[in-house]
């Protein structure tokens, strides 16, 4: 009985150990593929290698956007061992405010971001081979103003809004990958596969830095919500476009709180709106040389004159007054003709024209210039403008439209609103006897060794044949408002601010009102020199008062700037 329960015994033992030598060899033999993949699996990460995000560059090659080195410490492991943190200390302890809070970091969030030098994070991944050390980028951006034109990258390295988002294919590069070894001993290279990152493209811009933080800072140092928008009208290149406030993109890109992200969202001054192309506002008397040179082609003729005694009336059929509409000189202007409704910005001349050409004649000649639509220019979210008629009315408010909404019409007022941008789209198409160059921001794209891989080419857009002689009077009566001195009622209404400035302005002052009591918009319009235009301007001050006293004299400032930057003559 015992001889039997041996051999049993042995039976089991001798059967135990060839089923572990199968099972060996099904591991070790059979599925050693398998296995040994998840073994190296286990053992193995996979760091993604971020590439440099290229720059982006002023027209003059001054950055506007670049990457701030950082590197990003990883935990890869369990807690840290007491030698690994006192060596950590010593390595950290002169280049952080407090060692502990970053140790802490490590061993509960894993992962910290370091503003350290190279020699630095060299001496960091070589304490263990748990802690991987990655060089990254945080995007930095020179100005404040820039919000508006470039957006922002967030902390995270995502475009959010802007040109960082527009052309983010030709700015973030090709992203590299390591293998690292987490297993290893310290004799054998933790870095098994390396692909090498491929860096982003460097994007200039025809953007010119000075002459944008000068434009903003003239706003903010008198406290004026608007835009200030600046482009060569024979190109469409846009040298400075300016929405004041702003907020500072930097603070976006380095990561704020939820609660400082409420204060910007709640500011009744609305920082985050892009006054240049996603505002709109009535333009007022800034589009009277338009209107004027609709006149024209209209029948009307320049030498034709109204009597301006300071009020206009609307009278019906039976010849009763139905209305009355003013101008802004209530003792009157006098006698008026197109060149000085267009010198003294007379109302009463645009009333007149309403009355005779009617709402369905000018509506006809905005639609064929297309002046409400949006421009094309590469920054996301524009605004599409209004320019009412009676369909558009009934549509919009299921009622009828009235004479005297005809006249308010023909001097920017009532329903018309547009943005600055489009505005100034008017002004080019002035400038250039009708042609269009889309507007745009982008000059050219370089690689990293600086071969040009793509440039921009000017786009002439849209072609309007424009009569000549009509536009010499649209021209005169524009250089007038900033060169005619003469009596109240009579001069120019830009001569106070254009006076003494040394070269030919062709320019146009507006008095938008807003109604509720508030002070009305500020406008200035033009270009320079007026006999060859290189340089077109708006200029449009919220709640500024009278063009004349509040949009002028900010576009004379800037416009001293460029004469003298770009020795305009």
């Amino acid at each position: 009985m015992k001889e039997k329960r041996v051999k049993i015994l042995f039976s089991l033992f001798f059967l135990g150990i060839i089923l572990l030598f199968a099972r060996s060899f099904q591991l070790q033999i059979l599925k050693w593929d398998k296995y040994s993949m998840e073994v190296q699996e286990l053992s193995t990460r996979i760091v993604k290698d971020s590439p440099k995000r290229g720059n982006i560059y002023d027209r003059n090659g001054n950055l506007l956007a670049w990457n701030q080195r950082i590197y990003n410490l990883t935990n890869l492991g369990g807690t840290l061992s007491e030698e690994t943190e006192a060596e950590l200390y010593q390595v950290l302890k002169d280049v952080v405010d407090n060692p502990y809070t970053i140790i802490d970091k490590l061993n509960f969030q894993k992962r910290v971001n370091l503003e350290i030098n190279s020699v630095t994070a060299q001496k960091i991944a070589s304490i263990d081979k748990n802690l991987q050390v990655e060089e990254r980028y945080i995007r930095k951006y020179a100005h404040e103003s820039l919000y508006h034109v470039l957006g922002y990258v967030d902390n995270e390295g995502t475009p959010r809004s802007g040109l960082e988002l527009v052309f983010d294919k030709k700015l973030q590069g090709q992203p590299g990958y390591k293998m690292i070894n987490i297993a290893t001993n310290e004799s054998v290279s933790p870095t098994i596969a390396n692909a090498h990152s491929i860096n982003g493209n460097n994007i200039y811009l025809t953007l010119d830095l000075d002459l944008q933080i000068k434009a903003y800072n003239y706003l903010k140092e008198n406290n004026y919500n608007g835009s200030v928008i600046i482009s060569e009208p024979k190109t469409g290149e846009i040298l400075v476009l300016v929405s004041y406030p702003s907020v500072d993109p930097n603070l976006f890109a380095q990561g704020m709180s939820n609660l400082e992200f409420q204060r910007i969202l709640n500011d009744n001054n609305m920082p985050l709106l892009n006054r240049a192309t996603s505002a709109l506002y009535p333009p007022g008397s800034i589009i009277k040389p338009f209107v004027a040179y609709a006149a024209l082609e209209g029948g009307i003729s320049p030498q034709a004159t109204i009597n301006s005694t300071g009020r206009y009336d609307l009278k019906n059929s039976q010849g009763n007054i139905i209305a009355s509409y003013y101008d802004w000189y209530t003792l009157g202007h006098g006698e008026t003709d197109l060149v000085k409704s267009l010198r003294a910005s007379v109302n009463s001349y645009y009333y007149w024209l309403g009355e005779n050409l009617g709402i369905d004649y000018l509506k006809s000649v905005v639609d064929r210039f297309d002046i409400t639509s949006k421009t094309g220019i590469e920054i996301p979210n524009e605004k599409v403008g209004i320019f009412p008629d009676p369909s558009w009315k009934y549509e919009k408010f299921d009622t009828i439209w009235y004479p005297g909404e005809t006249l308010l019409t023909y001097i920017g007022q009532g329903y018309v609103t547009m943005t600055p941008l489009q505005i100034l789209r008017i002004y080019n198409i002035l400038a250039t006897e009708g042609e269009y160059y889309q507007f745009s921001l982008f000059k050219r794209e370089e690689d990293v060794f600086g071969n040009i891989i793509n440039k921009n080419v000017p786009l002439l857009r849209d072609s309007y044949e424009m009569n000549t002689e009509y536009l010499k009077y649209i021209y005169k009566g524009m250089i007038e408002v900033t060169s005619f001195s003469g009596p109240p009622g009579e001069e120019g209404t830009a001569y106070q601010s254009f006076s003494d400035f040394p070269i030919t302005v062709a320019g146009k002052t507006g008095t938008a009102e807003v109604g509720g009591g508030k002070p009305a918009h500020s406008w200035f319009a033009g270009f320079l020199p007026a006999n060859n235009a290189q340089y077109s301007i708006v200029v449009i001050i919220e709640n500024g008062g009278m063009g004349s006293t509040g949009a002028a004299p900010i576009a004379r400032e800037i416009l001293d700037d460029l004469v003298e930057k770009y020795h305009i003559q």
